[in-house]
């Protein structure tokens, strides 16, 4: 008896990703890539292409304001194994004409990944109509069901369907968000090349399956006209992603939602070991951490005391006449933050000085007195300086 085959049961590998970027040189590199900014040179080269595929793509500068709306199309790319053309638009004067006429000709066929809003955009900016598009995302779907799930109306992306098909990487870094209004750089020249490149090499894949189908999908589950913003059949219908005989597979499974633990486990986990809740008592915290205490910036703290001898106040306090006619000595060099020391007024006769005591007098001459910073914004809005004259007395000036 032959031992049972498990054939069923086995499953290849997934194949690693790729490694190598998808490059138009690679695959055509007999093509010419022409960049264009003038309107008459690019009806002179368009005027050249033949009836067929192109690689579409329009690109746009990017904004970053919020609340506004997108920028006008600044880019216009079409591709195919012989050329590449990159039509900066918003350097032209005008709309080239031969460029309206090609995308307003059925007889060229427009591809790219989920370019419906693209059209409607450049008929937006530029009221220009494109006929004869294909969406490469449908056209997928629609012959290759069995390897693509899921909505049909999805979109696949493009980098997607490239790494499926051709197992090469397409970059969409931040070049993509560059301004494409300024003068294009090479590294903005060869993503917008490769952009368009990638799908007309994309199409050709998928239409050679078409052609060797047994049961080739109807053209008008994935190909539409934009007339005026408005997607259509070429009978002039409106026109919808939708394909009878698409199998969008099996729904995804729902979502576990977390169940919260018990709260026996709970004691048991907490009772095998010590807590790891945090202590919600303030006297343990604090003994565990102490806290740093932090000066407020700002305020002017002097190292000596700082209440003053009551006996001795400044000159701005009128409520003692007799200290507010003492003097102060020049003996100490006057400066900006340095104590001033006191001394008596020779105006002031000792018998009509205040006794103070000992005690206090002492510590009144060792102290002296330091005015009060004001409170300010800005420099120079603080203490402001003192002129020390014995004789006139002490006078502020500002």
């Amino acid at each position: 008896m032959d031992p049972p085959s498990f054939s069923l049961f086995e499953k290849t590998p997934p194949r690693p990703a790729p490694t190598l970027s998808y490059s138009w040189k690679e695959r055509c590199p007999d093509a010419q890539l022409l960049y264009i900014q003038d309107a008459e040179l690019a009806n002179k080269e368009l005027s050249i292409l033949t009836p067929g595929a192109f690689g579409f793509d329009l690109e746009w500068k990017p904004n970053f304001v919020k609340g506004e709306g997108e920028n006008p199309v600044a880019l216009v790319q079409l591709a195919n194994d012989e050329t590449i053309l990159l039509l900066q638009i918003s350097a032209m004067k005008e709309f080239p004409t031969k460029l309206e006429e090609i995308l307003g000709s059925s007889d060229f066929l427009k591809v790219g990944v989920a370019i419906q809003h693209d059209t409607q955009k450049l008929y937006k900016d530029h009221q220009v109509s494109t006929y004869n598009c294909v969406d490469l995302s449908l056209l997928a779907r629609s012959i290759d069901n069995d390897r693509w799930k899921g909505k049909y109306n999805s979109s696949l992306g493009l980098a997607r369907v490239i790494e499926s098909y051709e197992y090469r990487l397409l970059g969409k870094g931040k070049i993509s968000r560059s301004n494409w209004e300024g003068q294009l750089r090479d590294p903005q020249q060869l993503y917008a090349a490769n952009d368009a490149h990638a799908g007309y090499t994309i199409y050709r894949r998928l239409i050679a399956m078409v052609n060797s189908s047994s049961t080739p999908p109807k053209s008008v589950w994935y190909t539409f006209d934009s007339v005026r913003g408005r997607l259509c059949q070429p009978s002039g219908e409106q026109w919808r992603a939708y394909n009878p005989i698409y199998d969008p597979g099996p729904p995804p499974p729902p979502r576990v939602s977390k169940e919260p633990k018990a709260a026996d486990d709970e004691a048991n986990n907490n009772s095998s070991g010590p807590s790891q809740l945090p202590d919600n008592n303030l006297e343990n915290r604090l003994n565990e951490r102490p806290f740093r205490v932090r000066g407020r910036a700002g305020r002017f703290v002097s190292s000596r005391p700082q209440a003053p001898d009551p006996s001795f106040r400044g000159p701005r306090n009128a409520e003692n006449s007799a200290s507010s006619n003492r003097q102060f000595s020049a003996s100490v060099a006057p400066s900006h933050y340095g104590p001033l020391v006191p001394s008596p007024s020779p105006q002031v006769s000792s018998s009509t000085a205040p006794t103070t005591d000992s005690s206090q007098q002492s510590h009144s001459d060792h102290i002296g007195f330091r005015p009060r910073p004001r409170r300010g914004r800005g420099r120079g809005r603080g203490n402001p300086r003192i002129n020390i004259n014995p004789t006139e007395g002490a006078k502020r000036s500002i």
